[in-house]
């Protein structure tokens, strides 16, 4: 019964009266309020026969005593937790009990408890008390029972979500050096801090056998779980690059957080069981629950990409299980809120270290190709000088058929090269027929003094694979230039082969000129080294920049030299 004002000898006359009997539901403890519980022992009298001492389990009562008559007198047991008391603790399963003897019930077989709820808002309709013999006792002391074991299990089940989770955050720290990573693990460890009192063992770790220290530190948990959550939220979705309005709202209630947890410290320091710091917690529970709804729909409706979705799903998830927690008041619905929502927190971490890897090779991919563009632009000027030279020479020896037909030529290379301009890299059988009429150009130029063949295998679809654009031609020009030309009699030949390979294009180029050492020792003094293939070669360490093969391999044949280039598949 709730009778605030009234003393001990006032709730013994009431009793007396009858006013304990048939009295109307109570519902939900009001803070701040006294309540009177009557432990009526006269049916049970019969259990206490073998065992005079009784061992009372009173429970989270917050601020109580527990009434009694010892030799006929009044007597009080503090049983509140938070201060000095006269409580016990069973061994194993921190069960906080006092012993009475059956010799000190008030006439008529009953004890008397006075409590107050500051903390707690319990149902009064259905709140237990239990009670035991001595033997009994030392049996109960031992057991767990299936809804404790339920909340253990579920307890070391995200104590190991937990601890995978936030090694694994700590090692991505270390390597990203990301605030977001150290928020989270924070998240993580305080929701241990805060669960662990489901489970005697982990509440052991965290303080427990001194329950002063560990009421503070699970209370300002609670705070401490919503301060790290929303940073971890500011960092995940980088509210102060793409959303800087609402990360000012973030910041000033993670502000307002950080003085709640100075504020509730103060006060459970000099008073645990303040009416104003449970009040305090309350305004927070409600605060933050709604903040969190907004916070919801404000980002399914504002924010840019598709990260949001994991953490709406996780609020969702994990504000419903608190909100369950604060009106059903079982904590083992927030635990697998908790769960699943650390659950979700890993996938979306993985999710977003995968989109940030993808957009960071697609900038390099993007800088890689316009570095290869640049080197393309360098070798077309090349090209154009080296034709217009050839041409030059061919009106100047009075060659006119040869040089029209040698300009039509160049007409057709430079329409291809700049039709083809716009992409780093061209299809094979495009880029065989640019090396064609550069050849057929080369050919005009010197007289048609040497011959070429190109050979592709059979069954080579020259379509399907990419190249990079003019790949080839430096090397070509090389070896006419340095081996076929400069050999004075017999034929002279060029043969450029493709050659598909599991993960590589082939390309030898053969000639049957003069050979690097003869070439080397016809070089002039003030010789300066063919910037197309220094280029090329530049092209290529791009192309294979993660490859450790040999991009280019020269080999000395009997009569000539082959160059052997390759280059991996698109």
């Amino acid at each position: 019964m709730e009778d605030s004002p009234n003393t001990i000898q006032d709730i013994l006359q009431k009793n007396q009266e009858g006013l304990f009997l048939n009295l109307p539901s109570v519902g939900i403890a009001q803070k701040g309020k006294s309540y009177w519980f009557k432990l009526d022992f006269s049916s049970y009298l019969h259990l206490l026969a073998e065992s005079d001492t009784m061992y009372i389990y009173p429970g989270n009562l917050d601020v109580s005593w527990l009434f009694y008559a010892p030799n006929g007198s009044i007597d009080s047991l503090n049983i509140t937790r938070l201060v000095p008391n006269d409580l016990k603790r069973a061994s194993l399963h921190s069960l906080e009990y006092v012993k009475v003897s059956s010799k000190d019930f008030f006439e008529g077989n009953y004890l008397l408890i006075r409590a107050e709820f500051h903390r707690a808002s319990p149902d009064l309709d259905v709140r237990t008390i239990r009670f035991s013999d001595s033997r009994s006792h030392e049996i109960f002391s031992q057991f767990i029972s299936e809804s404790s074991f339920k909340s253990q299990v579920l307890a070391f089940f995200f104590l190991g979500i937990a601890a995978v989770l936030m090694i694994f955050n700590l090692i991505l720290f270390f390597n990203m050096r990301e605030k977001q990573y150290i928020y989270y693990g924070a998240f993580l460890l305080f929701q241990l801090i805060y669960y662990s009192q489901i489970s005697p063992y982990l509440a052991t770790s965290f303080g427990y056998n001194t329950l002063y220290l560990y009421f503070w530190l699970t209370t300002v948990s609670q705070l401490l779980i919503n301060l790290s959550y929303l940073l971890f939220i500011r960092h995940f979705l980088e509210f102060p690059r793409l959303m800087p309005g609402f990360d000012r709202i973030v910041l000033g209630i993670a502000g307002l957080l950080i003085l709640l947890v100075l504020v509730n410290s103060g006060l459970i320091f000099l008073k645990p069981y303040s009416l104003l710091q449970a009040y305090l917690m309350d305004f927070q529970r409600y605060f933050m629950a709604a903040f969190a709804f907004f916070g919801v729909g404000y980002l399914f409706f504002y924010y840019p990409n598709r990260l949001k979705y994991f953490v709406i799903s996780a609020t969702l998830i994990f504000t419903t299980g608190a909100l369950m927690t604060m009106f059903l008041l079982d904590l083992d619905y927030m635990v697998a809120g908790s769960s699943i929502e650390s659950i979700i927190f890993a996938l979306g971490l993985s999710y977003k270290i995968k989109v940030i890897s993808q957009e960071k090779r697609k900038v390099e991919n993007e800088a890689f190709q316009t570095k290869l563009g640049a080197l393309r632009a360098q070798i077309n000027p090349h090209f154009i000088f080296n034709s217009l030279s050839s041409i030059q020479h061919l009106i100047s020896s009075g060659q006119k058929e040869a040089a029209l037909s040698y300009l039509s030529k160049f007409s057709k290379f430079v329409r291809q090269v700049l039709e083809n301009s716009i992409d780093v890299h061209v299809t094979l059988d495009k880029e065989i027929e640019l090396l064609k009429v550069y050849l057929d150009l080369e050919s005009l130029r010197f007289d048609h003094a040497f011959s070429y063949k190109i050979e592709t295998p059979a069954h080579f679809d020259l379509s399907f694979f990419e190249v990079p654009m003019l790949i080839v031609q430096p090397f070509v020009e090389n070896a006419i230039k340095h081996g076929l030309m400069a050999k004075l009699e017999g034929e002279r030949k060029l043969i450029v082969r493709f050659i598909e390979e599991p993960n590589h294009i082939r390309c030898e180029i053969e000639d049957n000129g003069i050979g690097r050492k003869a070439a080397a020792a016809l070089k002039k003094a003030d010789y300066r080294p063919s910037r197309g293939m220094a280029l090329t070669e530049e092209r290529l360490r791009l192309i294979n920049r993660e490859k450790k093969e040999t991009q280019i391999q020269i080999d000395d044949l009997p009569v000539g030299t082959r160059i052997t280039i390759k280059f991996p598949k698109p």
